[in-house]
């Protein structure tokens, strides 16, 4: 059996740049796109990576494919190093007008907690562990 060696997530954006501006303030450095296509990807703590396409980049290769109707059926958690940072975070990414459903709280698990959307709609955890 073939061993993994790496692992993308991809986001089928609607709007590549806006998404790209998002996962920049939460502090991603994403690179600028190429043309014509706008594919981009970023590499993500721990080694993994993170990439953006069109949806007409997507349709291209799947016609058969047809964006969801309603909000992506992924979730992104980003860890940061304190609570602090986390209420920061949050407070960074709404005031930049995006939408956060779950406003930062203790979890009973042991972290500080908080939702926001991406510009597409997928939920985009942030935590941090409540004693560091």
């Amino acid at each position: 059996m073939a061993a993994l060696t790496s692992a993308v997530v991809q986001i089928f954006a609607k709007d590549v740049r806006r998404s790209i501006e998002f996962y920049r303030l939460l502090g991603l450095a994403v690179p600028e796109p190429g043309a014509p296509d706008p594919h981009v990807d970023v590499e993500l703590p721990g080694g993994n990576r993170l990439s953006f396409d069109a949806e007409e980049t997507i349709t291209g290769m799947h016609p058969e494919w047809s964006p969801p109707d309603t909000a992506g059926r992924v979730a992104l958690a980003f860890g940061l190093g304190s609570p602090t940072e986390v209420d920061a975070m949050f407070e960074r990414l709404t005031t930049a007008g995006h939408p956060g459903p779950l406003p930062p709280y203790d979890a009973p698990w042991g972290q500080r907690y908080a939702t926001v959307l991406d510009p597409d709609g997928n939920i985009v955890d942030l935590f941090a562990p409540l004693d560091g």
